[in-house]
This record gives structure tokens, C-alpha cells and sequence, in this order.
């Protein structure tokens, strides 16, 4: 009897246990869809039994921990509208299976006309997206004849409730553009990969979308940007400026975005965003100019706060204005933009702009850029009246031009190539440039025009730079401690390679021009915090990670050892 009781109690245990189990533990369930295959008449539950197309599966009721699979190969109808949310721990997963090329959801082809996206995710969260082709080159459309937006994947959040957990990763997306061209810059908003987040009506309907890990995906031809998290501020008292008027936790890692109308990332109104290990070539393209932007930075934040950009790769961004590799916006703070490779990219090498506070713009690399001349006739038509700068610090905000504080631009290293002629500007409060060096290559010239903006307090803060070649001696005035001196790169001349190795400058060199500074290193508040664990509050190492001593070199981004010596 007593072992009698002992296994009743064990078996009531298991009862309780499996009564309280929540639903969505019992379901995981897998489906699987195919539309060379599939019949919507199946019940999705193995390849033999598929689904042929989206519209079945938006019919579904899916739970937390499902996985929807597309069968590789395939192509399917769009749009793909998610509807229900997962849980933490068990999102609903879209992905594919089988053998072959990722298979196509493309917005464009679906009943009635075109999908203003491909995949369309409102108001639901814990939701996984992967291994998937994403396309939405749309044309005229039954239901809206005049638009001029297009989205590749579109999460909107309405304001009913804050989202959280976004996992888009190993994602192909292409070819995405509207009905219609814009008439101006800013009439368009397409995107390959886009949150939007609507400001709070009120403060207790103020809510936000966090959690937002997007990487490993390819991004190439849109109308304007790849990756877009916005977040539109409230004006409702109490919620201007707290954590509900932002988005938060974005992480954007290890991307791939080719020939975009405009910039591959922007950040709206972060608050905690990680974007490392990108790389952005050709921002700006020409691939369709009547229905694209034709302007665009490598990255640019706006209305953001603590940002880290590191490790990523910006290669020849091209517009008639901004077209830096990467680019602070205005009314951001606490933004550290460390470790870059800047190349090619005809705007700006280092572009901050008004109304912001605490940059810090340190160990990067800039190679060529800043080359865009005025009044010359453009590809994409007109003129240009913005002239390219190798630094360009600059009041600019809207409604009024306000200057930005506390701007930190240290220990970068800037290649001016043959045959461009960058000008420098200075226009912000409490702005210090120190130990910086400035290689100008034969048939280049930097500094012609050298523009200063100055309202109160002391004046811009040069020190400890070094500059070789054609450079202006106004700039190097400027400049308490300057050394002069003719420095050349590894690879020979300017925009000749795109590896940075190349770009090392030699540490014999460097430490017989080592008259920099000892920099007390400006305060990023983030630094070794959640999102950003792995980020130094002070730099440990350069931008070729070699270990910062205090009695090596102080100069430029980085070196490589002389030869001969280990």
C-alpha cells in the first residue's frame, strides 16, 4: 500500500503539471508550405502534406514556439501578414526547408495589385524571420494608384501595447520600390527591413518596441534605405524624452547592403542601439533613379541616444548632399562612433550635425572621402551646392539651428586623395579635434576653405594633429601643437585598395610624430551595460587592434609594426 500511495501522488503530480501547462508549451506545432507542391486542402503538417500558399497560413491560428516552412525553391504570392504573436522563449518562426535557393515572398504580384509590403507584421511580437527572399518591386495596384512606399518586411506598432522580441536574421531582400517617384527627399520612407513605432496619443497609451535583433541579412536595391527603426516622438507632457518615446535594445549586426537609393541604416528615435560588423557599399545608387532617392549616408542616427557604431564598413556613398560613410544627425546624445573604415564616399569623412550632445568619433579610418565639388552638373541631374569636407561639424537643426556640445573627434586617421579638394568646418560648442592625422596624397588638397562657427565658451579645441601634404596652413594654425610632417600609406595611393591593413601607418614613423596627446577619454555612460557589455569605457586597443600603451604612439587610428621590428 504504500507503494500504492507513493505512485498515486506521483501520478496527480503529473496531472497538476500538465493542467497548468500553458497551451502554446503543448502545441509546436511545424507546418509547412509549398506552391509547386502545396494544396491549401492539406493540413500543412509535413512536406507531403503542404499548404501551397500565404494566404492559407494567415488563415491559421499559429501559437507561440510554431515554425512556418517555405520550401526552398519556391516562389509564393505575397503579402505575408503575421497576425498572431509568440511568446518569450517560443516565437512563431517563418523560415524555409528542403534543398535549393531561399524561397521568394515577393509583395508584387498579389491579388489585386501590389502589397505595400512583402510581409506585414502589425501590432504582434516574438516573432522569428529567416533564410527567406524578401521582394517588392511594386506596380500599379487596384487598391492605391499614387503611392510612393514600398517595405520588403514592415512591423508597425499602432500604439495598442508595447512589442518586444524581433529575431530577423540570414534574410535576402531585394528590390523594393513604389508605384510612383517622390517628389521630394522626404516624401518616401521605403525600406527593406522597417519598425515604425506611432507616438503616444496620451501617457498612459505611450508605448514602444524593443528587443530588435536584426543580422546577417543581405539588403541590395530599394528606393531608399535597408534597415529602418522609427520611432516618432510624442509632444504629450510626460512622455517626451522617458524610455516610452523610444525604441530600445535595437541590435543591427554583421548586414550587407549593396546599390540603395539612400542609406542602408537609420536609427529614429533609439534609445540602446548596437550597429557593428556592417558593411555598406554604394549608398545612394543610381539602379533606379526615377523612383529612388539617390542620396544616401552609410548609417546616420537621429533623435537617438546611446548609440555604439563599430566595426562596419561604408564604401562610396554618393548623393548631392550628406553621402558621408556615416553620419549623427541632429538631437541625438551620447552617440560613440569607434572602429569604422570609411571609403569613397563623396560627402563627408566625419558628419555631426546641430543640437547634439556627447559624440565621441575616435579610431576611425577615412580614405578619400569628402570629394563632392559644387556647380559641377551631377548622374543623378542638377548641381550640388553642398562641397564635400573631410570634417564637417555643423549647426544645423530643425526649427532653429542650434549647435551641438561636447564633440570629441580623436585619434582617426584621414586620407585625402589625388585630385580632391575637401574643405573643414567647425561650427558647434565645446568641440575638441586631438591627435588626428591628416595624409594629404600628391594632387590633393585639404582645407582650402576652412569654415569656423563659434557662439560662446572657448573656441575649437585643436591639438596634438598631424598633418602631411598640401594641407592649409589656416588649418594647421588652428592647431596648439600640430606636427608637420610626410607620411605615406602601405598600399601607395589613395582609393587604390578597400582593405584597411593597407591603410596602417608605419609605427616607426608614428612614434617619431608622436607629439599627441595623453587623452583623458570622454565619458560614454552605456559603456560595459547590457547591449553594450562588450564596449571599453576607455579604449583598450587601436583600430587594428594593437594594445594602447602609454608609451606607444598617441597619434592616428592605428599602425602596423615597422619592418623588422616585432
Amino acid at each position: 500500500m504504500k507503494s500504492l500511495g507513493f505512485r498515486m501522488v506521483w501520478v496527480m503530480s503529473l496531472g497538476i503539471l500538465w493542467l497548468g501547462a500553458p497551451a502554446w508549451a503543448m502545441a509546436q506545432a511545424q507546418y509547412y508550405v509549398s506552391s509547386t507542391s502545396g494544396n491549401d486542402r492539406n493540413d500543412g503538417r509535413s512536406a507531403a502534406t503542404a499548404w501551397a500558399g500565404l494566404e492559407r497560413v494567415e488563415k491559421e491560428k499559429l501559437r507561440p514556439g510554431d515554425t512556418v516552412s517555405l520550401k526552398s525553391g519556391d516562389s509564393f504570392r505575397g503579402p505575408l501578414v503575421v497576425d498572431e504573436s509568440g511568446r518569450r522563449g517560443a516565437p512563431i518562426h517563418f523560415t524555409s526547408y528542403g534543398e535549393g535557393p531561399a524561397p521568394i515572398i515577393d509583395g508584387a504580384v498579389g491579388k489585386g495589385g501590389s502589397a505595400l509590403a512583402a510581409v506585414l507584421i502589425k501590432d504582434q511580437d516574438h516573432l522569428e524571420i529567416s533564410h527567406l527572399a524578401i521582394r517588392n518591386f511594386r506596380k500599379k495596384s487596384k487598391r492605391d494608384k499614387a503611392d510612393v512606399n514600398a517595405y520588403g518586411i514592415l512591423v508597425k506598432n499602432t500604439g495598442k501595447r508595447s512589442l518586444q522580441g524581433f529575431e530577423f536574421h540570414h534574410l535576402n531582400v531585394e528590390e523594393v520600390y513604389p508605384i510612383r517617384p517622390k517628389k521630394s527627399f522626404n516624401e518616401t520612407s521605403v525600406t527593406g527591413i522597417r519598425f515604425e513605432t506611432a507616438p503616444a496619443k496620451s501617457k498612459k497609451q505611450a508605448v514602444n518596441t524593443s528587443d530588435v535583433y536584426i543580422h546577417d541579412n543581405v539588403i541590395r536595391h530599394t528606393a531608399r534605405f535597408g534597415i529602418a527603426i522609427r520611432h516618432r516622438p510624442s509632444k504629450k507632457e510626460g512622455v517626451t524624452g522617458t524610455p516610452l518615446d523610444y525604441d530600445t535594445d535595437i541590435r543591427i549586426v554583421n548586414n550587407r547592403c549593396e546599390d540603395l537609393g539612400g542609406s542602408c541604416v537609420l536609427m529614429n528615435g533609439v534609445s540602446g542601439g548596437l550597429l557593428e560588423g556592417n558593411t555598406f557599399l554604394r549608398s545612394g545608387a543610381l539602379v533606379e533613379p526615377e523612383l529612388s532617392v539617390n542620396r544616401g549616408s552609410g548609417a546616420w542616427f537621429f533623435r537617438s541616444r546611446d548609440i555604439v557604431a563599430q566595426r562596419n564598413v561604408s564604401i562610396s556613398s554618393r548623393g548631392h548632399n550628406d553621402s558621408a560613410g556615416m553620419h549623427v544627425d541632429f538631437g541625438n546624445e551620447n552617440i560613440l562612433v569607434q572602429y569604422n573604415f570609411f571609403v569613397d564616399n563623396e560627402g563627408y569623412g566625419t558628419e555631426i550635425l546641430g543640437k547634439n550632445k556627447n559624440v565621441i568619433w575616435r579610431y576611425n579610418i577615412s580614405v578619400g572621402d569628402g570629394s563632392r565639388r559644387m556647380n559641377v552638373v551631377r548622374p543623378e541631374g542638377g548641381k550640388s551646392n553642398y562641397p564635400g569636407k573631410t570634417i564637417f561639424v555643423s549647426d544645423f537643426a530643425v526649427p532653429k539651428r542650434v549647435q551641438s556640445q561636447e564633440v570629441y573627434i580623436y585619434n582617426n586617421t584621414y586620407f585625402i586623395s589625388d585630385g580632391t579638394d575637401p574643405f573643414v568646418e567647425f561650427n558647434g560648442e565645446d568641440v575638441h579635434v586631438w591627435n588626428n592625422v591628416f595624409i594629404v596624397e600628391e594632387g590633393g588638397r585639404l582645407g582650402k576653405k576652412v569654415n569656423l562657427g563659434w557662439a560662446r565658451g572657448p573656441a575649437i579645441d585643436l591639438q596634438g594633429n598631424v598633418f602631411s601634404g598640401n594641407v592649409s596652413p589656416n588649418l594647421i594654425e588652428l592647431d596648439s601643437s600640430p606636427t608637420v610632417m610626410q607620411l605615406q600609406i602601405k598600399g601607395g595611393s589613395a582609393l587604390s585598395v578597400h582593405y584597411a591593413q593597407d591603410y596602417a601607418l608605419d609605427y616607426g614613423a608614428m612614434a617619431a610624430a608622436d607629439a599627441g596627446l595623453r587623452v583623458d577619454h570622454p565619458l560614454f555612460p552605456a559603456a560595459g551595460k547590457g547591449l553594450f557589455g562588450h564596449v571599453d569605457a576607455v579604449p583598450s586597443v587601436d583600430f587594428f587592434d594593437n594594445v594602447i600603451l602609454e608609451a606607444g604612439p598617441r597619434v592616428g587610428a592605428g599602425y602596423r609594426m615597422s619592418d623588422g621590428v616585432q
